[in-house]
């Protein structure tokens, strides 16, 4: 169910009297209606057809079927995949869906039986993978009623006339905490397909705003921010990125035909707080002849490069529609090649309308390939790009047996929108969709908090204090206790099936040592301390069995730490113009260098080197790059992983005292301390942030 690819263009027509044709002429009618598209009027053709004919061909029947499905018009749907059956044995996909439509409205151990013959039965041959979808659906009718008695606390309410139109609302997301952002068409009654229409007449979606005035939205304006809603375009499926500086949407139009291709674009905010022209975003996302839209933005957790996750057709997937990412390498300005999300995520149906939510690393979408109540359930994952926790059941009442899609939350995850096609009266149509509010009532606040101290090393500290100027002093509390300041702490949620770790996030300590994360309850997690001399410490806690809001108080840990400020190597000689280390500068370095690399087998450094102002910009900048090798060089020599040294050469560029006197004579003294080789700590091999050195 690409966006837009349901109940697409056109005004509503009165039905017409078909009566005057031929069974065979309403049934080649009915195919060329359904090979542009137009699907209610296959349905008018072929259920004319059926009512003709006292023995309707088995094949008309599926069809007709497919199409009340594919309109999510259940109950004739149903009807008429129990006639294929009855008229077709063989025709074992038909019993499959009759199945899928008795499972919309609860008849969960019908639907179960007719899943078991279907598995009994099924030998294969199709494109689509049955015999992993059944086994689902199995599962979802053993699991259904419990998901139902274990409803959570969530109240739910459809939003008003003045935003919900008869004909399709989707994509609603926070603008602000009193500003909504949706697409519609807006119109005053369901919309069929009209192939002849010019485009002038047809209705086209464009993104609308409503406001939240005490505790309910209303329809505010169209968006004429930007250039989003053009004119025979439909637009739709915003997402704002992390930082809320970028907007990515889709732009649909259909073609010679009528079937709808789909492409993503993005919109950059300027300084004057206004929208920039929309970027058509390239191939690597973006593939010829592929639907992609739906876009979903997080940030990847080691470099904090921006992932943009989406909906796309293209070949290699899971099957049907998967979830697919690139990331954005910013100072390449380059997005990388798209890749599936994997099978914790994508099955062989229809993975859509992603939604990332930062705060937990969780990725919330909507399946129907996966264990659910009805159509299209929305699921959850924890993780980022391919690694993943299991997908799982929001529950109800967010699922019903209905398509319950487009799930977006606030950053707290307690309130937010959906968009469904429930009803409450089983004889009210259900082929469109609204947009309901929810609020999780029950919905609690957990945190963790700590302090991280510094394990005391006298050797090290003299080392520091006697044979090293140091730029700036740690942070002390007292004469004996030392803060880590400065150092990483890094959450993980531990997956509840594998045990592994999922990363979340990291904070950085504080002057006091302390560190804070939000967590959520009922899950389990570690806790993962930095360290410079050894593996790092974890921690791990629970928040099952909490009940109400609080906050983990977890006990105070000493790590092996060494500061992040610059240290300046003093005594490091080179003979004039060259690079090459004196044997007085390799003592130091053995004593103080390669000692503290020893004791702190973690730590990953650079060697910066500088010169004075004599000599051209480039020149200075190659013999100080060289001169850094020197010593990384050294240290490799003497048994230090490449791998945790960066040399960086900076020539002149940061002089510490004046070249010069105010006189505009030469100041020896100056250039003396600006010929220097600083040793700075840049991270570690154990944090889980990915060292990636670039100046």
């Amino acid at each position: 169910m690409l966006f837009l690819l349901v109940a697409m263009a056109g005004n509503m027509v009165s039905a017409q009297d078909l009566s005057g044709y031929s069974a065979r002429k309403l049934k080649s009618m009915g195919y060329n209606a359904m090979s542009i598209g137009d699907t209610y009027s296959a349905i008018d053709y072929f259920k004319a057809y059926c009512e003709k004919k006292k023995k309707p061909k088995a094949k008309v029947m599926f069809d007709l079927a497919e199409c009340y499905r594919a309109t999510r018009n259940y109950i004739p749907a149903a009807t008429y995949y129990d006639k294929t059956y009855r008229v077709d044995k063989n025709n074992l996909v038909a019993l499959y869906h009759y199945g899928e439509m008795l499972k919309v409205y609860g008849y969960y151990a019908d639907a179960k039986k007719y899943f078991v013959t279907f598995k009994q039965l099924y030998k294969g041959g199709e494109d689509v993978d049955y015999k992993r979808l059944v086994t689902q659906q199995i599962i979802a009718c053993d699991s259904a009623q419990g998901i139902i008695d274990s409803a959570m606390s969530v109240e739910i309410k459809r939003l008003d006339k003045s935003i919900n139109k008869p004909s399709v609302e989707l994509s609603p997301i926070y603008l602000n905490d009193t500003t909504l952002l949706y697409a519609s068409m807006r119109v005053e009654s369901p919309v069929v397909f009209i192939p002849d229409a010019e485009k002038a007449d047809l209705p086209y979606r464009h993104f609308y705003l409503a406001s939240k005035q005490k505790n309910d939205w209303h329809f505010l304006q169209e968006w004429m921010e930007g250039d989003f809603n053009q004119d025979y375009v439909h637009s739709g499926n915003a997402a704002l990125s992390p930082d809320k500086k970028k907007l990515f949407f889709t732009k649909c139009e259909a073609d010679w035909q009528y079937k709808m291709n789909c492409k993503i674009y993005v919109s950059r905010l300027n300084n004057k707080g206004t929208w920039s022209e929309p970027e058509l975003l390239p191939p690597t996302i973006n593939m010829k002849h592929t639907n992609n839209t739906q876009p979903a933005v997080g940030t990847d957790s080691k470099r904090g490069d921006e992932i943009l996750y989406f909906v796309s057709d293209r070949p290699d997937g899971k099957g049907g529609l998967d979830i697919w990412y690139s990331v954005y390498l910013a100072k390449k300005g380059e997005w990388r090649e798209a890749k599936n999300c994997g099978n914790k995520i994508n099955t062989a149906a229809d993975e859509i309308t992603p939604f990332y939510q930062m705060r937990d690393r969780t990725l919330y979408f909507s399946s129907n390939g996966w264990a659910g109540l009805g159509e299209q359930d929305v699921f959850r994952s924890t993780g980022e790009l391919t690694k993943w926790t299991p997908a799982e059941n929001v529950g109800y009442p967010i699922n019903t047996g209905f398509d319950d899609i487009y799930f977006a939350a606030d950053a707290a995850t307690v309130n937010g929108f959906l968009v469904s096609n429930r009803q409450e009266n089983k004889n009210v149509s259900t082929c469109c969709d609204d947009i309901f509010s929810f609020k999780f009532v029950d919905a609690i606040s957990v945190g963790v908090e700590g302090t991280v101290m510094l394990i005391p090393n006298a050797t090290i500290e003299k080392i520091v204090k006697d044979d090293m100027e140091k730029v700036n002093e740690r942070t002390t509390s007292g004469d004996s206790v030392m803060f880590a300041v400065g150092s990483i702490v890094s959450l993980f949620l531990i997956d509840k099936n594998s045990e592994e770790p999922i990363f979340i996030a990291a904070d950085t300590t504080d002057e006091n040592g302390h560190y804070f994360f939000d967590v959520t309850a009922r899950k389990d997690y570690m806790l993962q301390f930095e360290s410079d001399k050894k593996l790092p410490p974890e921690i791990r806690f629970t928040t099952k069995g909490i009940f109400k809001s609080d906050t983990i108080h977890i006990d105070a840990i000493g790590i092996d730490y060494l500061s992040k400020d610059i240290f300046r190597i003093k005594n490091i000689y080179y003979d004039f113009d060259k690079s090459s280390l004196t044997l007085q500068s390799k003592k130091i370095l053995s004593r103080t260098v390669l000692y503290i690399m020893k004791e702190y087998p973690q730590i990953v450094v650079e060697i910066g080197s500088h010169t004075d102002s004599k000599g051209g910009e480039n020149y200075n900048l190659k013999l100080s790059q060289k001169r850094a090798e020197s010593v990384v060089n050294y240290l490799v020599q003497n048994g230090i992983d490449p791998n945790r040294l960066r040399a960086k050469g900076y020539g002149k560029m940061r002089p510490v005292a004046p070249n010069e006197n105010e006189d505009g004579t030469d100041n020896p003294e100056g250039r003396a301390k600006n010929r220097r080789t600083e040793f700075r700590i840049i991270g570690t091999l154990n944090q889980y942030f990915e060292i990636i050195y670039e100046e």
